[in-house]
C-alpha cells in the first residue's frame, strides 16, 4: 500500500501520518509526502500510489500563494495525463469546505470523499482511514482472479505455535483466497535443541512434507513463515530438497528470531527464480546469545541480521525488543506481516529501529560470536578431558 500526501499544511500532514502508522499498522516507509502541485506531479510521474490524499487549496509551488483553482488542475491532469500515474482512489481535504464552495461539484466528480480537515478532531483522520481500509480490502478480494496464495507456517522450540493460528485468523477474516498450512512437530526442548542429530531429524521430517506442499501449490505464490527453531528447520529443508533437485520458485521466506548463523550461505537460492528472505530481528533478542555461544551448528542471525548484500530479495528489518516480540499482542503481524501476505506491500519496507550502542553491538555482540567460534574446542576439550578420566577404568 502506497500513499501520496500532497498538503502545505506540515503541522496537519504529520498528525494524518502519526494516526495512519498507530490505527492503519502503516510503515511511514509507505507514505510519501508533497507540499505543492508540481512536487505532487513529480511523484506521480515517477509511481504508482494506492491513495492519494489531496489538500485542495495548495500552492502550485512551495511557498506560492495556496488556491483551489491549483487542486482542480491537479486533478485535471491526473485524470487526462498518460503521464501521470493515476492513483486508485482520491481523498479531498480542506480545512474549511467553504474554501472550496464554487469548486465542490468539480471536487467531488473527482474525489471519494471531501473531508473538513479540522485540526482538533479526530473524525477526519477516521475517514480517510475508512478510505485506506475499502482499497486494501478492495486489493484483497481481487486476488481469486490472480494467482493464489499459499502461506506456512512453523514454529519455535518449547511451545506449540498459538500465533500460527492468530495470523491464520487475523488473514481469513479478509480474504478466503488464502490457503493456510500449519506444520506442527510437538514440544521441542531446549535440551534436544542443543544435539545436532535430533536437530538433523526434525530436518528430515519437514523435508518431506515440505516437498508434497511445494508440489501442491506450484502454481501459487508462497510465503513461509517461522520462527526460532523454525527457521532452522524451514531454511535447511529447502537446502536439502534444492541438492535433490526439487523446484523451488516464487518463494518468500520471512524468518523471525532465527538460529541460523548471521554467515549462513544462502548461494542454493541464487537459482531459484522471485525468492525473497525477509529476515525479521529483535535488537534486545538475548536468548540468541546463548543459542550462539553454546550450541553447536547455529547462530544468532535473529538479532545481528544476515552478512551481505541486501536488496529487493534480501532485507534484514530490526525492531526493538526480544525473541518474541513478534507475537506480543497481533500490532506486529498486522504492520508487517499481513501487507507481505496480501501483496500491498512491495518492495518489503526497510526497517531498522535500532540505537547505536558500542556495548551492545560493539562489545557483547562480538564477544558472543567469538565464543561462538571456540565452542567446538570447548566441547572437543570437554570430552577428551571425559575421556581421560573414564578411559583408565575401562581398561
Amino acid at each position: 500500500m502506497k500513499i501520496l500526501i500532497v498538503d502545505d499544511n506540515v503541522k496537519r500532514s504529520e498528525l494524518l501520518i502519526e494516526y495512519l502508522a498507530t490505527e492503519a499498522h502503516l510503515h511511514r516507509s509507505q507514505i510519501t509526502e508533497s507540499r505543492s502541485v508540481d512536487e505532487a506531479k513529480s511523484r506521480l510521474r515517477d509511481m504508482y500510489f494506492d491513495l492519494l490524499v489531496l489538500d485542495v487549496v495548495l500552492p502550485k509551488r512551495v511557498g506560492g500563494t495556496a488556491a483551489a483553482a491549483h487542486g482542480i488542475t491537479l486533478l485535471n491532469q491526473i485524470s487526462r495525463s498518460a503521464f501521470l500515474k493515476k492513483p486508485e482512489k482520491i481523498v479531498g481535504i480542506t480545512a474549511h469546505l467553504d474554501d472550496i464552495q464554487h469548486f465542490r461539484a468539480e471536487f467531488e466528480n473527482s474525489c471519494a470523499v471531501v473531508v473538513e480537515a479540522e485540526g482538533n478532531s479526530e473524525l477526519w483522520k477516521r475517514k480517510i482511514a475508512s478510505q485506506l481500509n475499502y482499497t486494501t480490502l478492495s486489493q484483497v478480494h481481487r486476488l481469486p482472479d490472480e494467482k493464489g496464495i499459499a502461506v506456512l507456517t512453523v514454529h519455535g522450540i518449547q511451545t506449540f505455535g498459538a500465533w500460527q493460528e492468530r495470523l491464520s485468523n487475523l488473514v481469513s477474516s479478509r480474504t478466503s483466497a488464502v490457503s493456510f498450512n500449519s506444520y506442527k512437530y510437538g514440544y521441542f526442548s531446549a535440551f534436544a535443541f542443543m544435539i545436532p542429530p535430533l536437530r538433523a531429524r526434525e530436518v528430515n521430517r519437514i523435508a518431506g512434507h515440505l516437498q508434497r506442499f511445494l508440489a501442491e501449490n506450484e502454481k501459487k505464490r508462497l510465503i513461509l513463515f517461522s520462527h526460532s527453531f523454525g527457521t532452522f528447520l524451514l531454511v535447511n529443508a529447502l537446502r536439502l530438497l534444492h541438492s535433490r533437485g526439487v523446484a523451488i520458485h516464487d518463494v518468500t521466506l520471512v524468518l523471525s528470531g532465527s538460529v541460523l548463523n548471521s554467515n549462513y550461505d544462502w548461494r542454493f537460492l541464487q537459482s531459484c527464480p522471485e525468492t525473497k528472505v525477509v529476515n525479521e530481528c529483535g535488537d534486545s533478542d538475548y536468548v540468541l546469545w546463548i543459542s550462539r555461544a553454546l550450541v553447536l551448528g547455529v547462530g544468532m542471525a535473529g538479532k545481528t541480521g544476515f552478512y551481505g548484500i541486501n536488496n529487493d530479495r534480501f532485507v534484514n528489518r530490526f525492531f526493538n525488543g526480544g525473541h518474541s516480540l513478534y507475537f506480543k499482542g497481533d500490532d506486529f503481524m498486522l504492520r508487517n506481516w499481513l501487507p507481505l501476505i496480501l501483496g500491498d506491500c512491495q518492495p518489503v519496507p526497510q526497517v531498522d529501529q535500532r540505537t547505536p550502542g558500542f556495548v551492545i553491538h560493539g562489545i557483547f555482540d562480538k564477544v558472543v560470536h567469538g565464543l561462538g567460534h571456540a565452542k567446538w574446542a570447548a566441547y572437543l576439550g570437554a570430552l577428551a578431558c571425559a575421556l581421560k578420566l573414564v578411559w583408565p577404568r575401562i581398561l
